[in-house]
């Protein structure tokens, strides 16, 4: 030990105080790189209690170059697992402690033998020069066993990770969970052009994910459609108008229907919610949909009880008429137009109980304004406008009339995006609920119609100016193809291994460590990746609480149950019920 510390002492005397300024020279040191190191990884022994797992650490080390120099860098790295061990206290010693109830403290294990052992997984490196930018870059020599550990200050560490941010339009998101002192900035620019994933189980704060990004677009003015089966961004309608003034917020509810060219979405959907039709029943139901006009603007609705009516039309003719009727494709009989009429009742009736569900739904929210969705062939402008978030609330409607819906609202747009006549302006569309819109094919729904127009827009919405940000909270249900153009990943709580297997499947260089932190993450912390970010960090997002809609809270059934007082419309049918019930008894005794 002696001579490690003459040794350490020298050094010190020869440089003095001739050695050149290192950014890293203020930063306290809290380790020592063990003998064996990796480009991937190294381990160090921790100073007790100056670090923990996740922090981002630096260690001083010498990089060669393309030109035959070596210079001195930063190479940075994060703290994927903390080992404690103590070599003079074996599992026997420990069996004895707890066998005889004793405290180690009334012994004379020493307590202050103590190791802690770092894994690092390797990032980058940067120079070591203040009078260069912290730019990270790839690591081609590993550190050097006996090298010194640091802990960056927040200053730099937030440098480093905000790096190159200016150009591209930073927003604030949060702050990392280890370092809750440094701020984390995402680029803009990447996050409307490229694609985002945003996955999470149920609560694990893909709504404050959603809320904190909306918010900071419409800081920059940028147009966003939000597709809302459920209600959840409500709150922004409640609450945004006042925090931004100047902003439109417009709540809008579905109305179907298409133009010419995207007629064959809606004989797929009046083929999917009818019943199961034989081949010379589709063929006649393949006849009226061709002899019917569709004009543009018509609800769907109106769009079938029209067909109702020719369909029994023509069933009507056939039966007064000769069988030389022209009414339906060759000898179509009167039968076979009847089971047709009946299938596309059965359509307008589930497609009028859920406009009517969806209607009660509104209801619920007398103070906000709810609007028909205008037309996205012929105003494309009242649903993307600068400085305007539109929501398409949803609610009531079942998957497949949904997926319609979203095809054709974004179809359109897109087409009016691609045709380059400047009708909009380039749009953010926020898709909730993402696995009933883009089912995976094991899910046996990949026929919705909504798929095909968002693989569209996932591999092409870039030129154009098309961004998506999808949420899901079952990521293994999602269509691998458009899940694959995604360039930025929001990775939020995660239980479930089907859906841990996807991310790991998906994702570029996914590490296995990574992976085992998914289920402990809180609410709103996760690991935000990709091309919004200059390295994969985990994050705390800050929770944007004056968006949140305040008609949805913590539900507290017992408390409902307890209060719940009997409508008087179930108070008459129980007492007409019991009445009858005694009617019934009086009835049974009499002699027959």
């Amino acid at each position: 030990m002696r001579k490690i510390i003459n040794l350490n002492t020298n050094l010190k005397n020869s440089i003095g105080g001739n050695s050149i300024r290192k950014i890293s020279d203020p930063w306290a040191s809290i380790g020592t790189i063990l003998g064996q190191t990796s480009i991937d990884d190294y381990s160090f022994h921790l100073k007790k209690f100056k670090a923990k797992k996740g922090d981002i650490v630096a260690a001083e080390a010498k990089q060669p170059t393309g030109d035959g120099r070596v210079v001195e860098v930063i190479v940075w790295g994060r703290i994927m697992e903390i080992i404690s061990s103590n070599e003079f206290l074996p599992n026997e010693a420990a069996k004895e402690l707890t066998e005889g109830n004793i405290s180690i403290q009334d012994t004379i294990l020493p307590l202050t033998k103590n190791d802690a052992i770092c894994t690092v997984k390797n990032l980058g490196y940067t120079t070591n020069d203040p009078g260069q930018k912290l730019s990270l870059m790839p690591l081609n020599y590993p550190v050097y066993p006996g090298g010194a550990v640091k802990y960056p200050a927040s200053k730099d560490l937030e440098s480093l990770l905000n790096t190159d941010m200016k150009g591209k339009n930073p927003i604030f998101i949060g702050n990392l969970v280890a370092r809750r002192d440094v701020d984390v900035q995402v680029s803009a620019d990447n996050m409307v052009s490229r694609h985002v994933l945003v996955i999470g189980m149920t609560g694990s704060g893909k709504s404050v994910w959603v809320r904190r990004a909306v918010r900071e677009l419409m800081v920059k003015q940028y147009p966003i459609l939000i597709i809302d089966p459920h209600g959840d961004n409500l709150g922004i309608v409640q609450k945004a108008t006042k925090l931004f003034p100047n902003h439109k917020i417009k709540l809008f509810y579905p109305k179907i229907s298409a133009s010419e060219n995207n007629k064959e979405v809606i004989y797929t959907l009046i083929e999917r919610l009818g019943n199961k039709l034989t081949e010379p029943q589709y063929d006649f139901l393949n006849w009226v949909l061709t002899k019917t006009d569709y004009e543009p603007g018509t609800s769907l609705i109106q769009y079938i009880s029209i067909l109702i009516q020719k369909s029994n039309a023509a069933a009507e003719n056939k039966r007064n008429k000769s069988t030389k009727s022209s009414d339906g494709p060759g000898n179509t009989g009167a039968s076979t137009m009847g089971v047709v009429s009946r299938s596309l009742r059965k359509v307008y009736s589930k497609l009028k109980e859920m406009e009517q569900s969806n209607i009660s739904n509104r209801n619920k929210y007398p103070h906000l304004k709810f609007e028909e969705l205008p037309d996205p062939y012929s105003q494309p402008e009242k649903i993307i406008q600068k400085s305007q978030v539109s929501i398409l609330y949803l609610k009531g409607y079942e998957s497949l009339p949904s997926s319609t819906i979203v095809s054709i609202l974004l179809e359109s747009l897109f087409n009016h995006r691609s045709a380059g006549n400047r009708t909009i302006p380039p749009f953010f569309t926020v898709l909730e609920e993402a696995q009933n819109f883009i089912p995976s094919k094991s899910e046996g729904q990949d026929g919705y119609p909504s798929v095909s127009t968002i693989k569209k827009i996932a591999t092409e919405g870039r030129k154009f100016g098309t961004g998506l940000m999808l949420v899901s909270q079952r990521p293994y249900r999602l269509d691998e193809t458009v899940c694959a153009q995604m360039n930025s990943y929001i990775i939020l709580r995660l239980k479930n291994e089907r859906d841990q297997r996807f991310v790991k499947n998906t994702m570029e260089n996914w590490d296995n460590e990574e992976a085992k932190q998914l289920p402990n993450f809180a609410n709103g912390q996760g690991i935000v990746s990709g091309q919004i970010t200059n390295l994969p960090l985990t994050v705390q997002i800050k929770f944007d609480d004056d968006l949140t809609n305040d008609d949805i809270g913590d539900e507290n059934f017992i408390s409902d149950v307890q209060n719940w007082k009997e409508s008087s419309e179930n108070k008459k049918k129980r007492e007409l019920s019991k009445d009858f019930d005694e009617v019934f008894d009086v009835d049974k005794r009499k002699p027959h």
